[in-house]
């Protein structure tokens, strides 16, 4: 342990240096700001690289001139906010030293008014590591505490009395780890990549049912491989809307846990994660399946990744493309066994998802906590909309139920096998599970997507092992009424 400076201060008279990226917030303010400058469009994101090109404190300093930063909304870590109180009670200077610039650092320290002063890069000094050490040396004139977590904090931590860290471990004597909840990086991505969703990409399974190929393996097979490619697709763009609604994620009453907006997904590993998972399966669908389920797998891309950068923003408009997208999966399964896919289902699909797709912004309005007249952070609607959103959510579903209808009656004289008369079941259940749904959305007992509630909803898991019931017996059983 490095022996303390004698004469110069007593212990608890030392000055408590502490970091702030991933120190006293879970986040990095840099990477943040940057993200929110480069989602402007192309060119900013063009000159943000060129930024970088001239120096790391060059890019913080010119994007903090045009960035302005919310302090209210970090994730701050409370047991570093305890080690800073605490400091303060014992009447030691605590100062907030950080690689980020200068202007989010003041703001930040001013915000939380437990810091006597705040330093942060400036001009093209970039205050992390050894640079930082040069400074905090020059300000305590002794010895010193500091606070880090990352490997650049070695050498602080080797001059200073007391170290604490939160992240990396340099394994010295002086140096404490912070018992903070901290979840592995691996666990992090994982949960980003919400492996929970894929169930919607099920729908890919819809042709190979209806079409009587449930029983050939090659059809299995590429059923299967296709659902993987588009799981891992939706994987991919998951985490890059997760990195453009970082601001809207931390507004939210539930959202403000999932990994990159609480912190415990740094943003370079999802943003280059987000990056592999949306270039790689295209590649494996175009050399394993064919050129035509590569095209769709595109299309699905292109879409949803417009969605994710501007279409959400579009009332109304960001649930037509929500319904489509659900509707383009159908489409790829039939796409991937090489059988068309009928309009009627289609079209009930169109519907049945908008209704779905006004249910997830009707949760998001009724958990929001602006104002009626505001608009929804991230999204085109005020909270006075929730009315209106709620009956277009509901004649939707109902429209979806009449297609089913009107496809039964007309489908019905045609049909040489089966009893398609038994699919008038379907409707009874779907009508049901459609208004339990929107009844219990409206008690806010369904929060998020309703495709993630219903797959964990014993009674929605019922009536689903029903509807394929009914499904499978109009298909193979031959009855006469």
């Amino acid at each position: 342990m490095n022996a303390p400076v004698i004469g110069l201060k007593a212990p608890l008279a030392r000055p408590l240096y502490v970091d702030l990226d991933r120190t006293l917030i879970a986040a990095d303010v840099s990477m943040e700001t940057w993200l929110t400058f480069a989602k402007r469009g192309i060119g900013p994101a063009l000159l943000l690289c060129w930024w970088l090109l001239r120096g790391r404190a060059y890019a913080k300093s010119m994007v903090a001139r045009r960035v302005s930063l919310n302090p209210a909304m970090l994730p701050y870590r409370e047991e570093v906010l305890e080690i800073v109180r605490t400091a303060r009670a014992e009447g030691r200077r605590v100062v907030l030293a950080s690689g980020s610039h200068q202007r989010h650092v003041a703001r930040i320290a001013r915000h939380l008014g437990l810091f006597d002063a705040a330093v942060g890069t400036l001009g093209r000094r970039n205050l992390k590591g050894r640079t930082k050490l040069l400074w905090i040396d020059g300000d305590a004139e002794g010895a010193f505490d500091y606070v880090g977590d990352s490997r650049a904090d070695r050498p602080i931590w080797s001059a200073a009395y007391e170290g604490l860290t939160v992240g990396h471990n340099p394994r010295q004597a002086n140096v404490r780890i912070l018992p903070c909840r901290r979840v592995p990086l691996w666990r992090a991505a994982l949960r980003a990549m919400r492996p929970h969703q894929w169930a919607k990409n099920a729908l890919i399974g819809v042709p190979l049912a209806t079409s009587g190929l449930w029983a050939e393996p090659s059809a299995i097979l590429r059923t299967g491989l296709a659902f993987v490619l588009f799981s891992l697709t939706a994987s991919g763009v998951y985490l890059i809307n997760d990195l453009l609604d970082i601001e809207a994620d931390r507004a939210h009453r539930v959202k403000f846990s999932r990994p990159i907006a609480s912190g415990a997904l740094p943003i370079p590993m999802a943003l280059g994660l987000g990056l592999v998972l949306l270039t790689l399966p295209l590649l494996i669908a175009a050399l394993t399946l064919d050129l035509a389920f590569a095209a769709v797998l595109g299309t699905y891309l292109v879409v949803t990744t417009a969605y994710s950068l501007r279409l959400k923003q579009a009332m109304t408009l960001d649930v037509i493309v929500l319904a489509c997208l659900y509707t383009i999966r159908i489409f790829a399964g039939g796409v991937a066994v090489g059988v068309p896919v009928s309009s009627w289902l289609l079209t009930f699909a169109v519907f049945f998802f908008l209704s779905l797709a006004y249910l997830k912004r009707y949760t998001e309005l009724a958990g929001a906590t602006q104002a009626p007249d505001r608009l929804l952070s991230g999204r085109g609607y005020v909270g006075s909309d929730i009315a209106i959103v709620m009956t277009s959510g509901v004649a939707s579903g109902m429209v979806s139920i009449l297609v089913l209808a009107l496809f039964i009656k007309s489908a019905s004289p045609a049909y040489q096998h089966g009893t398609p008369e038994l699919l008038w079941g379907l409707c009874l259940v779907l009508l049901y599970w459609l208004n339990r749904i929107w009844m219990m959305a409206r008690r806010g007992q369904v929060s998020g997507d309703p495709i993630a509630f219903a797959i964990t909803d014993r009674r929605s898991l019922v009536l689903g092992g029903i509807a394929l019931a009914i499904a499978l017996a109009a298909q193979r059983l031959s009855l006469h009424f």
